[in-house]
């Protein structure tokens, strides 16, 4: 994980020295390992590059920008596979060697087609005159744009001003200083697309759109789905695809810490189904001998909680539209709590040897006003209702400050792993979210397969951004093991009857495949949980009397 902070000006802009040292810092929040600056002067164009870093591959810390022959790289990503880098190698290293053999232009673009991994970044090429920037097809990383006062800056974190805008994830930017720069007054910048047919080429194809003809008919079957030899194989294949995505993202962390009981990998942990199956995949892939942190967030919520303890269920108009003035007793036994307790004791149950530490993240009403603001700065240009309740979960949850019990006795304990583990992406692609279910009420299988489509075309315009920024705000890194292009790539290959069937009632025909190979591997009871939003689970939605009249779409005030 690094942070970018990049600017081109002409001699005729003037940079808010203010802004750029503001920026510097919000960087230097998500790589406190190293920091450095270059500068280079191209025509009548100044170029000011700065990154930060994280130390997460090899044994030592490597400084950006890298130069390498007049180039300059600053890389914000993760390099898992698609590009040969040896077991132990800095990636962005291995990265700056690929580009500088790199003699044209859709070798440019077929490296970062390669990349297995999330990233953003900006090369400046010296042969060609060529700046290039951009984010991975699935947009897991951040980097945000603004163009003003004739300069152009982009940054993995923005400030929450005028112009700035998340850099759309939708192919690879190239601004050519061997032409004319300026278009109209702004930069002219060329866009290569994500394309299923010409470079740069997205790593997965369209949907299976198979459906077998005894399936066409929408009766509702009365026993569950039985496991014949060809599901087997399915599900056998998921579980590998999906195991060696895991490993590939918690295998290769290095220690930064001479203790053994400091866990390296944290899991984003409400004990639902996708959390917990990459918890127990994560588990055969790191030495015994170290703990996996499971975080597990939950808010003081004061309007359900008095909601709770109002003897009268009428509604006192006045009342709601005030802030509770004596807050009653904080209770935290939150739904993703109750879940995450349960699934924690099937975790022990299929990998006793394993020290989970259950790390219990509870956040007072008074804190989470505390740091409302600067959540809402870090998520910035996202700006609703639903932005704030799941940024401000993701930000405690990450910090990683709460308590754990050991010997039956309550510890303050603090999660210093670096590496996150979301299992996000899992119910975009497997049927997790209600709309799928009424789609295929209103049209069938075939609607059903345009939903899902739908969905895994937007997953890089959704929020992933928002996320990254959100917590690589303490110096961490989230990874998404069901991003993994080889992952999507290879269920986007299957039949979506092998991937859902709701034809089932909820808790069995969504996220089916996941069900199935969750049980296979012991996890009975989790296999049956149903989709829970963050913010629902946590209790960060409406959380206090103001906000019921709110809508997650909503626009902050």
């Amino acid at each position: 994980m690094c942070g970018i902070l990049f600017s081109l000006s002409n001699n005729g802009s003037i940079l808010n020295l203010n802004d750029w040292n503001h920026l510097k810092d919000l960087n230097t929040k998500r790589g406190p390992d190293s920091q450095l600056l270059k500068q280079l002067n191209v025509k009548d164009f100044t170029l000011q590059f700065f990154s930060t870093v994280l130390h997460l591959r090899g044994p030592d810390v490597v400084p950006q920008p890298i130069e390498d022959s007049e180039n300059i790289l600053c890389w914000n990503g993760e390099i898992f596979g698609g590009l040969q880098v040896e077991h132990g190698q800095n990636d962005t290293q291995a990265l700056m060697s690929y580009l500088r053999e790199s003699s044209s232009q859709d070798e440019i673009l077929s490296i970062f087609s390669c990349i297995e991994g999330p990233y953003a970044f900006v090369f400046w090429q010296a042969s060609t005159k060529k700046l290039w920037f951009g984010r991975d097809c699935l947009g897991r990383r951040s980097l945000l744009t603004c163009h003003k006062q004739g300069s152009l800056m982009l940054s993995s974190v923005g400030l929450k001003s005028e112009g700035w805008k998340e850099l759309e994830a939708n192919g690879i930017y190239c601004i050519d200083f061997s032409e004319e720069v300026f278009q109209e007054g702004l930069y002219k910048i060329h866009l290569f697309p994500w394309s299923y047919s010409e470079k740069p080429l997205l790593p997965f194809p369209r949907l299976n759109t198979t459906i077998p003809d005894h399936l066409k008919a929408i009766e509702t079957p009365q026993v569950e789905p039985l496991i014949d030899e060809d599901s087997e194989q399915i599900v056998n294949d998921f579980i590998s695809v999906l195991s060696q995505s895991v490993k590939s993202r918690v295998a290769d962390i290095p220690h930064l810490s001479q203790k053994n009981d400091d866990a390296r990998v944290a899991i984003l942990f409400s004990g639902g189904i996708d959390c917990t199956f990459l918890a127990a995949l994560a588990d055969h892939y790191l030495p015994k001998s170290e703990p996996i942190d499971l975080l597990n967030v939950a808010f003081e919520n004061p309007r359900s909680e008095m909601a709770k303890n109002r003897p009268n269920k009428k509604k006192n108009k006045q009342n709601e539209k005030q802030e509770p003035s004596v807050l009653p007793q904080a209770t935290y036994n939150t739904p993703d709590r109750v879940t995450g307790r349960a699934s924690l004791e099937e975790l022990r149950r299929i990998a006793p040897d394993r020290s989970w530490n259950f790390v219990e993240i509870n956040v007072p009403y008074v804190e989470a006003l505390e740091y409302r603001q600067h959540i809402i700065d870090l998520m910035f240009p996202l700006d609703t209702v639903m932005d704030l309740s799941i940024a401000m979960a993701f930000w405690f949850a990450s910090r990683g400050k709460g308590t754990i019990t050991m010997d039956n006795e309550e510890k303050p304990y603090h999660s210093h792993a670096r590496v996150l583990i979301s299992g996000l992406g899992a119910d975009e692609q497997l049927g997790g979210y209600s709309r799928h279910r009424e789609a295929f009420r209103h049209g069938s299988w075939e609607r059903l397969i345009q939903e899902t489509q739908l969905d895994v075309d937007r997953i890089s315009t959704r929020n992933l951004g928002r996320d990254d920024r959100i917590m690589s705000d303490h110096g961490k890194e989230v990874r998404f093991p069901f991003l993994c292009t080889d992952v999507v790539n290879w269920l986007c290959r299957q039949p979506i009857h092998s991937k859902m069937d709701l034809r089932y009632e909820r808790g069995i025909g969504e996220k089916l495949l996941l069900r199935q190979a969750a049980r296979k591997i012991g996890l009975a009871n989790t296999s049956k949980n149903w989709k829970r939003a963050i913010q629902f689970g946590a209790k960060t939605a409406k959380m206090t009397g103001e906000s019921r009249t709110e809508k997650g779409q909503h626009k902050l005030t």
